[in-house]
């Protein structure tokens, strides 16, 4: 399963924007988006940049995320002899 990030560009190298996700620095390809620039927010899968949101469309992406930081899952496993 892939999700929907949102964050805000810090740097444009290139081809590539620096993306901060909630924290974490991610690289995103520009292919489909160029004018791109650092303070602007946007919407990034499989790494790619796909659309400049509103700071308030990228909250709502962020809140809707399984991943989201208040979000916990907690898995356990356990070995079957047979």
């Amino acid at each position: 399963m892939a999700l929907m990030l949102a964050g805000r560009v810090v740097e444009v190298k290139g081809d590539e924007a620096v993306v901060d996700v909630e924290g974490q620095f991610k690289e995103a390809k520009l292919d489909f988006i160029k004018d791109v620039k650092p303070g602007d927010y946007v919407m990034i899968y499989y790494g790619i940049i796909l659309e400049k949101v509103s700071e308030e469309e990228a909250r709502k992406t962020l809140e809707h995320c399984s991943y989201h930081h208040e979000q916990r899952v907690e898995m356990t496993f356990s070995w079957l002899k047979t």
